[in-house]
């Protein structure tokens, strides 16, 4: 699975990425856009498992909608 074509490794979990819906059509800066960190992803299900916000559950995300945060 990747990420903005790289390739997903044990050492991505943590990491900060971006959730940029498909309604802001590739803008970072727009205002839906969340910031959260990744905590496992399934190839079996094409998603990355992202922490937004406070709490231990992670939303189910589509790769293609996310990008590598700071």
């Amino acid at each position: 699975m990747k990420i903005e074509d790289i390739e997903l490794i044990p050492e991505h979990i943590g990491r900060a990425v971006l959730y940029v819906p498909q309604h802001a059509n590739g803008d970072a800066s727009h205002p839906d856009v969340e910031h959260g960190r990744i905590k496992r992803w399934d190839d079996g299900v094409n998603a990355v498992f992202c922490w937004y916000g406070i709490g231990d559950t992670a939303a189910a995300t589509n790769p293609d909608d996310l990008r590598w945060g700071t």
